[in-house]
């Protein structure tokens, strides 16, 4: 159980609450996950040697500019896992279509080291857009993830409000992310 934060912090799931915005398990039947309305859910599926590891993120702008996901990468790592062999999916999110956003958010995304031009755009407002996903995505790569192991959904939580909630829109609703070793 997690009380998220929009940090990076990470832990290895149990039955207590702990304050953080992700947690991973090797615990087959344990199914963890991550609330969102607009923030990107992250899961993670790989082997640590033989045996299953999975996680669940929970990556808003700060938590993605403060490296959540390269955190969890790292603790894939860390148990013995290869980069390579893991499986990752972000999950609906609001897209760069609808996430208006302050210059200092885009100059601190300028700094990560997975950063493109292209993930920076002017909106019709004339406001700053952000591409969380495409960050991401840019961040798994260069942390060696396979792009033939992406389930992402590229999908707006702002634009789908029929089927997703909103927290720009006003939503007090939250869908989940879930990851279980079966």
């Amino acid at each position: 159980m997690l009380a998220q934060v929009h940090g990076c912090c990470i832990w290895e799931a149990e039955d207590i609450l702990r304050e953080g915005d992700g947690h991973w398990t090797q615990v087959a039947g344990r199914r963890i996950g991550v609330r969102t309305a607009d923030c990107v859910p992250i899961l993670l599926a790989g082997l640590v040697g033989k045996r299953p590891w999975v996680a669940a993120l929970h990556a808003g702008w700060r938590g993605v500019l403060a490296g959540i996901l390269r955190h969890g990468i790292k603790q894939f790592i860390n148990l013995g896992g290869n980069s390579h062999e893991l499986y990752f999916a972000f999950g609906p999110c609001i897209q760069a279509c609808h996430f208006e956003v302050g210059s200092e958010v885009i100059e601190e995304a300028m700094r990560d080291p997975s950063w493109r031009d292209d993930f920076a755009m002017v909106g019709p407002r004339g406001k700053h857009h952000l591409d969380m996903h495409g960050l991401l995505e840019s961040q798994a790569l260069d942390l060696g993830l396979d792009s033939k192991k992406n389930g992402s959904l590229r999908l707006c939580t702002l634009c789908e409000r029929d089927i997703f909630f909103s927290h720009r829109a006003g939503d007090s609703g939250r869908q989940w992310g879930w990851v279980e070793i079966l």
